[in-house]
């Protein structure tokens, strides 16, 4: 009978110690003992193990609740997020529609900073616009591209995929000679071997022993300084066999080439006094290397690229090679990226969009890794309807989808654009299709010409916040183009990219 008394007695003794350690023990440990410590709300230990940083929400241009609160089986899945949140932070501007932590809010200074100083620098800055069919045909890109060119110099449409059947560019008239193949990265019938496909996700090579090429000239569709540029250059993939180019102007032929074995990427430029009213560029090799893209720029200034992945509601960086994109990255000297998916599902009828949360942050999370110091923007899904007994009724669970979204974006370190309720919030898209002119199509989803320029006009608004509130100064000089061809005569290089160390 006296064991159970001696029992009852080292239980009362212990759980004595464990009161005792609550008075003496930090509370950043206590923090670490208690099993649900991942809501931990400590003062001393700053970071959380949670599914949605709490702390960061203080950092954030808006009140915290707006950010949604985490499934309580969060930690049991294997993206949870680890958030280390400083102690000390620098407070950040309000801005309507634009969330971010003090982190990304440095960064983005950085870019403009970067950004302004740009042509008195002779350096190109790209801004990647990569996206769905929201963004395809250059809809709300090439607004974006050129209030960014006005304000900070530069000219040209970007980057673009030597082979587009479909001409779904309207920046860039494009025509092809030969036989071609294109691979995207989604396109699992069709893929290329080592994942090759670079920043763009959507490569061409053409068909060996044949003489293939593509012409590219200035679009009439495009915006006024999209039409020029004086700086052209072409990526390729590892050169297997000796490739013979030329090139030609009109009816002159002005280039010449021979391209030799290599096995790094291989940038070809040519440099024009004058704007370059259309090319013409043709191969002839036993072999095809990956045609990673062209770039039609200016020789300094900022560089908008449109990239749209059409269907696709993420943008596939888990498939793509690493090494490579990082290496464009870094060669190309990206300072923005911009995110626009999320068309794709908004048809998916769901009151928990947890999934699409979860496969968003995994794509954040691998593109913090290839592009480390450069800044990344989600832009929300827009609203969308559909037809419900004969009437426009907007999709009831936008606002979970966009919640998802931001909870993706600030759980890795991205801003995000809230486009959902800048445009409106529940109905502006019925509201949008029936404006004079109409503001988006009758498809209920995606914008039209006018409707993409507001869409540009709401996200730089924004932008141009941080640099009001970073107090940045802008050349009132940098708008003239009379500086952007600076450089004299033409230029014909041939050169082999390495990889950063």
């Amino acid at each position: 009978m006296g064991r159970p008394w001696k029992i009852f007695i080292y239980y009362i003794s212990i759980m004595l110690v464990f009161a005792g350690m609550v008075y003496t023990v930090p509370a950043n440990v206590i923090s670490a003992l208690t099993p649900d410590s991942g809501g931990s709300k400590s003062q001393v230990d700053t970071t959380i193990f949670s599914d949605v940083v709490f702390e960061a929400d203080s950092l954030l241009s808006h009140p915290p609740d707006t950010v949604p609160v985490p499934n309580t089986d969060s930690l049991q899945n294997k993206d949870t997020v680890t958030s280390v949140i400083p102690e000390n932070t620098v407070p950040v501007p309000e801005i309507p529609y634009l969330f971010f932590s003090d982190v990304t809010y440095r960064k983005l200074q950085r870019f403009f900073k970067k950004a302004a100083s740009a042509r008195k620098d002779g350096k190109t800055v790209r801004v990647l616009h990569m996206g769905d069919s929201q963004i395809e045909g250059d809809r709300i890109t090439r607004f974006i591209r050129e209030s960014l060119q006005e304000r900070y110099g530069g000219t040209g449409p970007g980057i673009f995929t030597v082979y587009d059947p479909q001409k779904l560019n309207p920046s860039i008239w494009l025509d092809n000679y030969g036989d071609w193949n294109i691979y995207r990265i989604f396109d699992r019938k069709n893929k290329l071997r080592d994942n090759g496909y670079g920043i763009m996700g959507v490569v061409a090579k053409f068909k060996p022993g044949t003489p293939s090429g593509f012409r590219f000239r200035p679009s009439p569709w495009a915006e006024k300084k999209a039409k020029k540029y004086y700086k052209v250059r072409l990526f390729l993939g590892e050169v297997r066999d000796t490739i013979f180019l030329t090139g030609y102007t009109s009816n002159s032929e002005i280039i010449d080439d021979t391209l030799y074995r290599s096995k790094g990427i291989t940038e070809i430029n040519w440099e024009f006094e004058d704007n370059v009213p259309k090319l013409k560029l043709m191969f002839s090799s036993a072999s095809s290397p990956v045609f990673l893209g062209c770039a039609l720029d200016s020789l300094a200034g900022i560089a908008v690229d449109n990239i749209a992945l059409r269907g696709q509601y993420t943008p596939w960086f888990h498939r793509t090679n690493r090494d490579l994109f990082k290496t464009m990255v870094s060669y190309l000297d990206v300072g923005l990226i911009i995110l626009q998916f999320g068309t794709n599902i908004i048809p998916t009828n769901s009151e928990d969009f947890r999934f699409y949360r979860i496969k968003m942050e995994r794509q954040l999370r691998i593109l913090k890794k290839l592009a480390p110091d450069c800044p990344v923007i989600l832009v929300g899904t827009a609203d969308a309807a559909y037809f419900k007994d004969g009437k426009e009724v907007s999709y009831e669970h936008l606002p979970e989808l966009n919640k998802a979204q931001k909870a993706a974006a600030l759980n890795t370190g991205a801003a995000f654009f809230d486009l959902y309720n800048a445009m409106g919030g529940k109905g502006s898209i019925i509201e949008w299709v029936h404006s004079n002119p109409p503001l988006a199509i009758k498809d209920y989803i995606h914008f039209t010409r006018e409707g993409g320029e507001i869409v540009a006009d709401m996200m730089l608004k924004s932008l141009y916040e941080i640099v009001d509130a970073g107090r940045e100064s802008v050349d009132p000089e940098m708008n003239k183009d009379t500086l952007l061809n600076e450089v004299k005569g033409k230029a014909d290089t041939t050169q082999e990219i390495s990889k950063p160390k």
